[in-house]
């Protein structure tokens, strides 16, 4: 489960982290996995919401810390 991306998301407020997400789902392959780190509370709601909209598959949501690390797989709907 190796990061095909990582997105830097840490210092910026909703939406922004799921805004990041989206634009590289859009140029990701089917499988590609993207980590998203950011510290903003609301990413933890944010994105696990936007995957299950988009059809891409939450596979880690975790916190250390300030630091929320979310891991997705992409899947072929978009």
């Amino acid at each position: 489960m190796t990061p095909t991306r990582t997105i830097d998301a840490l210092g910026t407020w909703c939406p922004v982290p799921v805004g990041l997400l989206r634009r590289a789902a859009a140029t990701a392959a089917e499988g590609d996995v993207i980590e998203v780190l950011a510290d903003d509370p609301l990413a933890a709601v944010d994105i696990p919401a936007w995957c299950h909209s988009a059809g891409h598959e939450v596979l880690v949501l975790q916190q250390e810390g300030r630091v929320i690390t979310t891991r997705v797989r992409i899947s072929a709907r978009r």
